[in-house]
């Protein structure tokens, strides 16, 4: 009896059909690329400004922001303190060598918050 179970058994998966490897079952279709009117992300990382106008750290999309256009217009050089999210790490370390635009920018726009210009 158990000889004639498991030629019953090996005879009923010989008729099964072969299973296919998953990637052979699945067309492949080419990708397009996705278009998008996705906007820069930039990343402020320059000293917080009083009255909370702007902390450090803080995202924007799209560019500058409109709503300091009045501070850009009394330092420029905060501007610079905007940097793309992907370039963080390297922005900083930059802020940190003297003499590197970060560097500068970042000094003025503590300076005119001391001098209450912000």
């Amino acid at each position: 009896m158990t000889t004639e179970k498991i030629e019953t058994q090996d005879v009923k998966q010989a008729e099964k059909p072969p299973v296919k490897d998953k990637k052979d079952v699945s067309p492949v279709i080419p990708v397009q690329p996705v278009q998008t009117t996705e906007r820069e992300q930039l990343i402020y990382i320059g000293p917080n400004l009083p009255g909370g106008r702007l902390a450090k750290y803080f995202i924007s999309l799209g560019g500058f922001p409109a709503y300091l256009s009045d501070i850009s217009d009394k330092v420029p050089a905060i501007t610079e303190l905007f940097v793309p999210v992907a370039d963080l790490s390297a922005a900083k370390v930059a802020m940190d060598q003297p003499g590197t635009t970060h560097n500068i920018a970042y000094a003025a726009v503590v300076e005119a918050v001391q001098k209450g210009g912000i």
